[in-house]
């Protein structure tokens, strides 16, 4: 082998290596990929849908350690990726590694929360729905019902929720959210194990430190006969909250609107 093809070869495979590390740290520090394995968060996430989540996006955290460098506090609405000992449910990152749960975010640290008559109630206040009509929803069973299909006004985040009125739901206890603890539901909200079952009759929390990161985008979606639903792809998953929403969150915590 001639020495410029030699030095062709070493040039290739540092250029390999590089990327390879790279590739690495930024799955490891910026983002990552996330299959929806179920239809928790259906309507806003269907089964099949791929995410891009963000790691940095309420800080970074120091590799096998809890502990996080430019650090910012997880939102009401956001729909965020978090770990959670004791679950069998299948999807990680990648398809390997710890099994994660993605929902969304309903209560924060300080927030007196309750759940009653397939109703939220945070910091005194009813969080309103408005009525959207039906959505055609195949139970885990695999019955297909008629859903309502909601606008849930989540202290001034608007986003779909799903509700079964054949379903009773869970009566979970007002309960002040600890400091460094939030409350994950899931959109689907007669078909989603979350907070209000980990402790029912009470809520279960989940750590800050437990919090991976949050969702950001939909990157690829395949239906059941893997067809692209090339429709969902770009669709944005960051909360989005009013200005009105904002006053009416401050109002409620006794506090004054800017």
């Amino acid at each position: 082998m001639s020495s410029a093809a030699k030095s062709l070869l070493s040039f290739a495979k540092t250029l390999g290596i590089a990327a390879f590390i790279a590739f690495f740290c930024i799955r490891g520090f910026v983002f990552e990929p996330f299959k929806i394995p179920s239809s928790s968060m259906m309507p806003t996430l269907l089964i099949g849908d791929y995410l891009i989540v963000s790691k940095f996006a309420y800080g970074n955290r120091l590799p096998l350690t809890d502990y996080f460098f430019w650090e910012t506090d997880p939102k009401r609405g956001d729909i965020a990726v978090f770990k959670r000992d004791g679950s069998g449910l299948p999807g990680s990152f990648f398809g390997f590694g710890k099994t994660l749960f993605i929902k969304r975010i309903v209560g924060v640290p300080g927030d007196t929360i309750a759940y009653r008559n397939q109703t939220l109630f945070i910091n005194g206040r009813v969080v309103t729905n408005e009525d959207k009509g039906v959505y055609d929803l195949q139970l885990p069973t695999g019955e297909m019902i008629k859903a309502d299909l909601k606008e849930e006004n989540l202290l001034g985040v608007k986003h779909a929720v799903l509700r079964n009125p054949a379903e009773p739901g869970p009566e979970v206890t007002e309960t002040i959210v600890p400091e460094n603890m939030y409350v994950m539901m899931g959109d689907n909200r007669d078909n989603s194990r979350d907070s209000r079952y980990w402790q029912w009759p009470s809520w279960g929390f989940v750590p800050k430190s437990d919090i991976m990161g949050r969702a950001e985008f939909i990157f690829w979606s395949w239906d059941e006969n893997w067809m692209p639903r090339l429709d969902r792809i770009g669709t944005g998953l960051r909360a989005q909250v009013s200005q009105i929403g904002g006053q009416m969150l401050n109002m409620a915590r006794g506090g004054m609107s800017a």
